[in-house]
């Protein structure tokens, strides 16, 4: 009990714990969101307030640059008069040019202003009005003032004057309270204001435009904010003012309230933690003392006294509740003793009359009965007589032992009509394997055609031949060669893996699927691809197939050939010249029926002599485990001394009897000859 107070405190404090964190969380979002906009806020009007600076700066300088003695002292030409009223006005340089932007007078003389080309002085001359700009020239950002000079209108000169903007920045720094800085995009310092130095901001400048840093041991916020982008003659016209202000004293006070909040967050904790320690002690202490009790009934104790049973909460509830447990135990109790009583008493009144019986049987039965007798006893020993109110004790037992010796005598005879029943269904799987094999052997040799002499054209004059060694069992191998409707001869090869009467009908299927489809004009490739969807379509089996098909024109001696999932064929194209044929090679079909073939076209020598074959003669094995090979077969057409189709199958049928002693192998084997002779 006090294991469950503990949990039930721990997880209401964890409960308390992750609402103040929850509440943290939010917080501090809403904090970090208030302070992404306080930054945002900031930044704009610190841009405004520049503006403002250079407006006001501008408006000066507008003010000086038609101060009358300056404008004389430049009609006149007196250099020494406008260098003095120069110092005076706040400018810096000026200029005089005329239309054509060529230079009548500069002071000082070695720094003549050419910020402006003729279509800008133009402009100025045109408007009759002065104009102002940041530029960078000199190392610095200045303002730039432009306004036509003379009494008659239009003017034929404009002057160009420069001011610092050292006033702005440190009116700005001064606003800020804090240092300004105008710098390039490549960090050239343009303008300083203030008492820290660029060489200790740039890094901090450099990370971003919003950071935190550490100057001297003090905490500063360095913020940067891109100007627009000014015309001149240095860099590339992108300006950025850098403000840096003192966040010392800020970050001091951000931490002792972050501080604050976390001692008031753990004190809440801890408060928490032990009022509910307290308040789960006070309801759980009435519950102890019916707890106890429970445990000692179970124990088997039924003297034990509850306490509180007069009590109206739930406490009370609960004692009486343990009350009536412990009065059905003892009720159990004294019926588990009845029951023993009755156990033993079963047990004696079998052994009286086993003993009778075994009297009155030969001496084999006596034996077993006395031997079963034994077994009974020797179970009810194990037995426990007041483990359930329905066991009937002693007599269950020598059911059990009666029940055992059935069931052996019934698992022996099912074990014999077992053995019988697998005799009978193997004796007929086999006369229905051999039934399928034969019925396959037939169709097989059924769909092979003959021997083709002489093609009945007079363009050309073709010829084939064809080669069966069936399998010892059904393998599902056929050949077939048969002339088209505009008189081309076509061969074809296939191969089902797997046996039986299911590859007898796939064989079946995909030659009729390879006649139909080139009858309608298709090529190989196209008759292959139709073929495997057919096959694809309806293949519960799971059995794939190898097929080659060739098309040879009788005109233009051309083949058009695809295989899939066969050797590439053989050319005999003289006595002891004998090549491999490269074709495009693609997946046997019937298993995917987005396939499609690809196929190779030719033009075959005159005269020649083309050889298809199946995997089955070229990697079939003999007795000895050496395979046909690729190698053999080569060597056997390579010298052969007559090339027509039946000569090629008649040498090949030689050489696989050579190979195999004359005995059926795993696979059918199988070859076409197919000869061009004009």
């Amino acid at each position: 009990m006090t294991g469950l107070r503990q949990r039930m405190t721990v997880a209401a404090a964890a409960v308390v714990l992750a609402v103040l964190v929850t509440a943290a969380v939010f917080a501090l979002l809403r904090i970090e969101s208030g302070a992404t906009r306080h930054a945002e806020d900031e930044g704009r009007m610190t841009l405004r307030l520049w503006e403002g600076l250079l407006d006001q700066s501008a408006a000066a300088a507008r003010v000086a640059v038609g101060d009358p003695r300056l404008t004389d002292a430049l009609e006149r030409g007196n250099a020494a008069a406008v260098a003095e009223r120069l110092g005076a006005l706040g400018f810096t340089a000026v200029t005089v040019v005329n239309g054509a932007g060529q230079t009548l007078l500069a002071v000082p003389a070695d720094q003549p202003i050419r910020l402006l080309d003729e279509r800008r002085i133009g402009q100025v001359l045109a408007r009759n009005d002065t104009q102002d700009g940041l530029v960078l020239t000199g190392g610095a950002a200045q303002l730039l003032l432009a306004r036509p000079l003379g009494a008659q209108r239009p003017a034929d000169r404009a002057l160009v004057a420069i001011r610092p903007l050292t006033g702005s920045l440190e009116a700005l720094a001064g606003v800020l309270g804090g240092s300004a800085f105008l710098v390039g995009s490549d960090g050239t310092l343009y303008g300083h204001a203030g008492p820290l130095a660029w060489a200790d901001v740039r890094p901090a400048a450099e990370r971003g435009e919003e950071v935190q840093a550490t100057i001297g041991a003090r905490g500063y916020g360095v913020r940067k904010l891109r100007l627009p982008k000014v015309a001149g003659t240095e860099g590339d016209g992108t300006l950025y003012l850098v403000t840096v202000r003192e966040t010392t004293l800020a970050a001091m006070a951000d931490s002792l309230l972050d501080s604050s909040a976390l001692l008031v967050v753990l004190m809440v904790l801890v408060g928490g933690t032990l009022g509910l320690d307290w308040y789960f002690r006070r309801v759980f202490t009435p519950v102890y003392a019916s707890m106890s009790a429970l445990s000692a009934l179970a124990a088997g104790d039924t003297g034990v006294a509850v306490l509180g049973a007069e009590r109206t909460d739930e406490a009370g509830q609960l004692a009486r509740t343990v009350e009536v447990f412990r009065s059905r135990s003892r009720a159990l109790r004294d019926a588990e003793e009845r029951r023993a009583r009755h156990w033993l008493r079963q047990q004696s009144f079998i052994r009286r009359q086993m003993l009778r019986l075994s009297e009155t049987l030969p001496e084999q039965g006596r034996r077993e009965l006395l031997a079963d007798l034994a077994r009974i006893e020797a179970a009810s020993e194990g037995r426990t007589p007041c483990a359930r109110t329905d066991d009937p004790g002693a007599l269950a037992v020598a059911f059990e032992v009666m029940a055992e010796r059935v069931r052996d005598q019934h698992t022996a005879l099912d074990g014999m009509v077992r053995q019988l029943q697998s005799a009978l269904d193997t004796r007929t799987e086999l006369v229905e394997l051999q039934k399928q094999f034969e019925i396959a052997r037939r169709m097989q040799a059924a769909i092979l055609p003959p021997d083709l002499t002489t093609a009945p054209n007079h363009e050309a004059d073709l010829e084939a031949s064809g080669l069966m060694r069936p399998a010892a069992e059904f393998d599902g191998s056929f050949y077939d060669f048969f002339l088209t409707a505009d008189g081309s001869l076509a061969v074809l090869i296939g191969q089902v893996s797997g046996g039986g009467l299911a590859a007898g009908f796939m064989t079946v299927t995909a030659r009729a699927a390879l006649r139909t489809l080139a009858a309608a004009g298709l090529g190989p490739a196209a008759c292959l691809t139709g073929a495997n969807r057919l096959l694809a379509a309806d293949n519960a089996a799971g059995l794939s197939i190898g097929l080659a098909m060739g098309i040879v024109s009788p005109r233009s001696r051309r083949l058009v050939f695809a295989a899939a999932g066969v050797p590439e064929p053989f050319l005999l194209r003289r006595f002891g010249d004998v090549v491999d044929l490269p074709v495009a090679a693609n997946p046997p079909l019937g298993l995917d029926p987005a396939m499609t073939a690809v196929e190779t076209a030719l033009d075959l020598p005159v005269p020649s002599t083309l050889v298809l074959c199946n995997g089955g003669l070229l990697d079939g094995e003999n007795r000895f485990g050496v395979a046909f090979g690729r190698a053999r077969l080569t060597g056997i057409l390579g010298n052969l001394d007559d090339l027509s189709a039946a000569s090629v199958t008649a040498a090949v049928s030689a050489g696989l009897a050579e190979h195999g002693g004359g005995a059926a192998m795993a696979v059918d084997r199988l070859c076409v000859a197919l000869r061009v002779r004009a």
